[in-house]
């Protein structure tokens, strides 16, 4: 008797630890459902070629020889299934000849990308998608290729850097080509 009141003990509390609550276990970055939202091309070092060449070096702030495809852009990707996330980014420059400038406009960025996570901390978001801008009263569409790495110190933060390019394919003004070497920003998700 003794020993059946031992097994159904056992049992007992074999049950009511597995239905008991355990710790969250660490999010990792795109997972389906995540909502991330991001700070991009704050930072970084740009080749931009749009009738005369340029390099511009950014560090949060757009310089004052700013240019469409390098300033910085607020984006919203969502994870429709683990890692295949679809989005984009939107941009806003006011820097027209009132304020010393030559345009001002904005831009739409809707892309896809995969999320490929190395460690629960480091990973490789590659988006890719099209650009329209209209500075200036120039229209442009440009194809536009991200290789973005990201470091998460802590859950549901993370700094992004990486390669990127903007090419031109049609516009009513001059075809514009944007290179980074790198680029940086932020990113949070839920």
């Amino acid at each position: 008797m003794a020993k059946a009141f031992t097994l159904l003990g056992a049992l007992a509390v074999g049950i009511a630890a597995s239905t008991m609550a355990r710790p969250a276990a660490a999010q990792a970055f795109g997972n389906q459902g995540d909502l991330a939202f991001s700070a991009e091309r704050l930072s970084g070092i740009y080749f931009y070629d749009e009738q005369e060449s340029q390099t511009i070096i950014t560090a949060g702030i757009a310089p004052p020889v700013a240019t469409a495809l390098t300033l910085p852009r607020l984006g919203i990707d969502y994870f429709v299934i683990d890692n295949l996330s679809i989005g984009g980014a939107i941009g806003f420059g006011d820097n027209n000849p009132e304020h010393g400038g030559a345009y001002s406009g904005g831009l739409i960025a809707p892309r896809v990308g995969y999320a490929i996570e190395f460690t629960k901390v480091i990973g490789f978001w590659p988006r890719g998608g099209f650009t329209y801008r209209n500075f200036g009263g120039d229209e442009e569409f440009a194809l536009t290729l991200e290789a973005m790495f990201y470091v998460a110190p802590v859950q549901h933060f993370a700094v992004t850097f990486g390669p990127l390019m903007d090419l031109g394919i049609v516009g009513t003004g001059p075809e514009a080509k944007n290179f980074a070497l790198i680029s940086g920003g932020l990113l949070f998700w839920m």
